[in-house]
């Protein structure tokens, strides 16, 4: 049998991953005994990655992150090849809030921005991503209407556990993309 061959970026990730679940699982702040147990790797594997939590918690959010913007990224991409109706927007909004891992994802960052104010660029970048999006839909100073609707939206889904109905949010969307004061070029809310 040949010698297994290490693989230190593997492991790091396979750690990051575990962290990162455990911090959308909201059952406490992750320490490395959890997040090596989590991982299925022996403890000094973490403490070799991350010498602090804060190291260990930074790298999962980092991670979530990127998840995000792969997520906007699809998002974009189903935005060009649809139509910019309201009602469009408005499924994709529901298609979003309808993924609870997705939504715990957001909610996780919030959260940790919140605590670790160094963090907000990271919960920026699902906004401000959000907004180029629907910028190509409609007006910039509607998009971050649409885009501050949707982080509520999104704390609506996870404390309820379920996204808004579907005709809520169509009706809402209509009214933002289509209500007084959303004339292209308007400045911003």
């Amino acid at each position: 049998m040949p010698p297994s061959t290490r693989d230190p970026a593997g492991r790091r990730e396979q750690i990051v991953i575990a962290a990162a679940e455990l911090l959308c699982a909201g059952d406490g702040k992750p320490t490395h005994r959890r997040v090596a147990e989590h991982a299925g790797v022996p403890l000094g594997s973490t403490t070799y990655y991350f010498s602090t939590l804060d190291d260990l918690t930074t790298a999962a959010l980092e991670y979530l992150a990127d998840q995000v913007d792969t997520g906007l990224a699809e998002t974009a991409e189903l935005v060009a090849g649809g139509d910019a109706t309201p009602e469009t927007v408005a499924r994709l909004f529901h298609e979003y809030l309808s993924d609870r891992d997705q939504v715990r994802v957001e909610i996780t960052i919030y959260t940790a921005a919140l605590q670790r104010p160094e963090l907000v660029a990271l919960t920026r970048r699902w906004f401000d991503g959000l907004v180029e999006i629907l910028c190509t839909v409609t007006d910039p100073a509607t998009a971050r209407l649409l885009a501050v609707f949707v982080d509520g939206a999104c704390m609506h889904a996870a404390i309820h556990e379920q996204p808004l109905e579907l005709d809520v949010l169509e009706k809402l969307t209509r009214t933002l993309m289509g209500g007084p004061g959303c004339a292209a070029g308007s400045d911003r809310p």
